[in-house]
């Protein structure tokens, strides 16, 4: 039997996950909470392409979600929550073609950068 379903709570020096998350080719859902030093996601989180869920919250280290996000092609459900140095999205959220679900919520940066009209990422 493989592994589906992550969960990390309550780690707060964590700083990211180890590389070979990758391996974990059956993983669905990932959930990252309150891990206030978390500051990226593993590079070889791209290749899980069964991942359907990805939830974040309580992180304060987090600035960016990457770019290779966008190989997330089984992406169902995106949440950020309480990443109070998140600053934008990258562009290739917008390929997700499978997203049904996003949610971000208490990013106050990333709410700045979104303002309506005068903020540099609201024709995003």
């Amino acid at each position: 039997m493989s592994l589906e379903r992550l969960t990390i709570m309550y780690c707060p020096s964590l700083g990211s996950l180890p590389e070979g998350v990758q391996h974990l080719s059956a993983l669905r859902s990932l959930t990252i909470l309150s891990c206030p030093e978390f500051l990226s996601l593993p590079e070889g989180l791209q290749y899980v392409t069964t991942l359907q869920c990805l939830e974040i919250g309580i992180s304060h280290g987090l600035k960016v979600l990457p770019e290779w996000v966008e190989n997330l092609a089984s992406l169902r459900s995106l949440t950020i929550s309480d990443c109070q140095n998140l600053k934008y999205l990258p562009e290739g959220l917008k390929f997700l073609s499978a997203l049904q679900h996003l949610s971000i919520q208490d990013c106050p940066e990333f709410q700045e950068c979104c303002k309506q009209e005068s903020g540099e990422d609201w024709p995003k």
